[in-house]
């Protein structure tokens, strides 16, 4: 099934044993066999270092039902805990979750003077926090206002004092911890899939669409990856050319009713559709005039036709997304060096 070097075939079997019981919750390792296609011997070996890792454990034998019980394994929660702190100009959201990624404590507040600074005293009293049992294994997701390019902002509407700054090194050093720094919508939209996925409902592709009301911007997720593009700069609505010699950014600022802000949202999601033609829309942000929902949709549905038209949902809160993205970042940071790409509908 797969081709590659010792040590990287050891890494991707170990990889597809972990996504499939998560997939399960518990399973024997015949199961585990028959999910993954991967012998018996190589499962066994995959889980057996899985297990002197601590990420997976026991848990009980299966039903008797006349012949030989087997034992089933599930994904050890305590393996690890995750940090994700969603810094805006004016304010912090956090979550911390287990290693299953179950979010068990979130909280936000207002910026008192500086979002950086603050979080950093954030992360020492998330580390004083007893609600999750102290874990060795702990990694810091950040997510910022702005497009990241080698942990640094490169633009958005972050704190320009920041942009020249490395992020990621400069959270590494005063916390000791492994950090993983990502784009606000693009982890908005990974949370957005891995919410989908978690009810077995993974899109092929998605197209996270975040209005604020000072700009555009959007996430893109294709097979569970983030679209980037080679500067970083996949996604920025704002400039997006939306007829007239206007972009996105122009055309919402100055619509002068209702009529022109439908007309420069349904013509947006429509020049996108034409380059990435996504299985799903995701539109919201507290920019976005909700009241105008159906209209957009029924003005996206006379552009588009039914055979390449992506499904469109509304989200007003975003907050969970963006920190649920930022937990599974974390948790790809912490159990492996890489992510399996899966297909969806």
């Amino acid at each position: 099934m797969y081709a590659g070097r010792p040590e990287r075939m050891k890494q991707v079997n170990e990889a597809l044993v972990r996504e499939a019981l998560s997939a399960r919750g518990r399973a024997t390792k015949a199961q585990l066999g028959a999910d993954t296609g991967l012998s018996l011997p190589t499962v066994s070996q995959a889980m057996a270092a899985l297990s002197a890792r601590g990420e997976i454990r026991a848990a009980g034998m299966t039903p008797s039902s006349g012949g030989r019980k087997a034992t089933e394994y599930e994904l050890d929660e305590s393996a690890g805990t995750v940090y994700a702190i969603a810094l805006e100009r004016d304010r912090i959201d956090w979550a911390m979750a287990n290693a299953l990624g179950t979010v068990v404590s979130t909280g936000g507040r207002l910026v008192r003077s500086d979002p950086v600074t603050e979080a950093v005293e954030l992360v020492g009293a998330m580390g004083r926090d007893a609600v999750i049992r102290s874990s060795e294994r702990v990694v810091l997701a950040i997510g910022v206002p702005g497009a990241v390019q080698d942990g640094r902002v490169i633009t958005g509407h972050f704190e320009e004092r920041w942009y020249d700054t490395d992020i990621a090194e400069y959270f590494s050093e005063r916390t000791g911890l492994p950090v993983v720094v990502e784009n606000d919508i693009n982890a908005a939209a990974l949370g957005y899939e891995r919410r989908l996925a978690s009810v077995g409902q993974r899109p092929h592709s998605l197209v996270y669409v975040y209005v604020s009301g000072t700009c555009t911007g959007s996430g893109i997720v294709v097979g569970g990856q983030v679209a980037r593009g080679a500067a970083h700069f996949a996604g920025e609505l704002d400039y997006l050319p939306v007829g007239g010699g206007l972009t996105l950014r122009d055309a919402l600022a100055g619509a002068a009713d209702d009529g022109r802000v439908v007309d420069a949202v349904a013509s947006a999601l429509a020049a996108v559709n034409c380059v990435v033609n996504p299985a799903l829309f995701v539109v919201g942000g507290p920019g976005f005039r909700f009241d105008l929902s159906d209209a957009v949709e029924a003005e996206f549905k006379a552009r588009v036709p039914a055979s390449v038209r992506p499904r469109l949902a509304f989200e007003r809160d975003v907050t969970p997304h963006y920190l649920n993205g930022l937990c599974g970042l974390a948790l790809d940071r912490m159990f492996s060096s890489f992510r399996l790409v899966s297909g969806g509908s």
